[in-house]
């Protein structure tokens, strides 16, 4: 089946692809046209895929119409959490591209993780997605147990180290290992509530670059980490930390 080039110009030397040509398109909800005109018209408008209420971290679109299958939904929210831009369109965007308005609808044929840390990452419990099988830890992880970071490894960017080299040596008192790498291993990340950028770019850029095709790893906010430190020395006074504790400027 020829895909239809319809375009927003009359010279076709400028004329724009259809961007749904040789793209997955996943669809989910209930539209005007049944299901096999519907697959019939995304198919003439190239798409190289469509699958009805399955979503990949693969798919490209995911066209939603009325009362749309939510556990669908609720995974194109966590794709989207990771860093995955799957673009979701309702039946009016389609209307706009079957009638060549295709500017706002471009997407690279080869999909990659794009991760830009947010408020939601650090402080995200995503409750619309508590029943699917990708469950999540909570995060920020609550500095309330005696030995909450016993045996983790945290990563800690060079950066905060340099303003307080005393950082390491706490997390070591709490039976915790702070490294300035991040690894596969690498059981939470330490960063302040201002989230600043050189943080946020060294775990978006691992995470991005790397392997893994969710993005999980819990957060410790820093300040909470301070505050549970002075909570603790102040229920079991320990001269080590409570030396450290003076030297940080909080």
């Amino acid at each position: 089946m020829q895909a239809e080039q319809l375009s927003l110009f009359g010279d076709s030397d400028t004329a724009l692809p259809c961007p749904l040509l040789g793209r997955k398109v996943a669809v989910t909800g209930q539209f005007a046209q049944g299901r096999q005109a519907l697959r019939s018209t995304l198919m003439r408008l190239g798409a190289a895929e469509v699958k009805f209420d399955k979503l990949q971290r693969s798919t490209h679109f995911l066209l939603a119409g009325e009362t749309p299958d939510m556990d669908v939904i609720n995974y194109w929210r966590l794709y989207v959490h990771d860093g995955y831009n799957i673009m979701r369109l309702s039946a009016s965007d389609l209307a706009r591209i079957q009638g060549g308005d295709y500017a706002p609808y471009r997407m690279e044929e080869t999909l990659s993780k794009d991760l830009h840390l947010t408020r939601e990452h650090l402080y995200w419990t995503a409750p619309e997605i508590s029943g699917l099988k990708n469950i999540r830890q909570t995060s920020p992880i609550p500095m309330e147990e005696m030995d909450v970071l016993y045996g983790k490894e945290i990563f800690v960017h060079a950066s905060l180290l340099d303003r307080h080299p005393e950082l390491a040596q706490l997390i070591g008192c709490l039976g915790g290992y702070a490294n300035t790498e991040m690894a596969d291993d690498t059981d939470c990340i330490l960063i302040p509530e201002s989230m600043p950028r050189e943080v946020c770019l060294a775990v978006e850029q691992y995470y991005n670059t790397g392997r893994g095709t969710r993005f999980d790893t819990p957060f410790i906010i820093l300040e909470e980490l301070v505050a549970y430190l002075k909570r603790r020395t102040e229920h079991l006074p320990d001269s080590v930390m409570e030396e450290l504790m003076a030297r940080l400027p909080f």
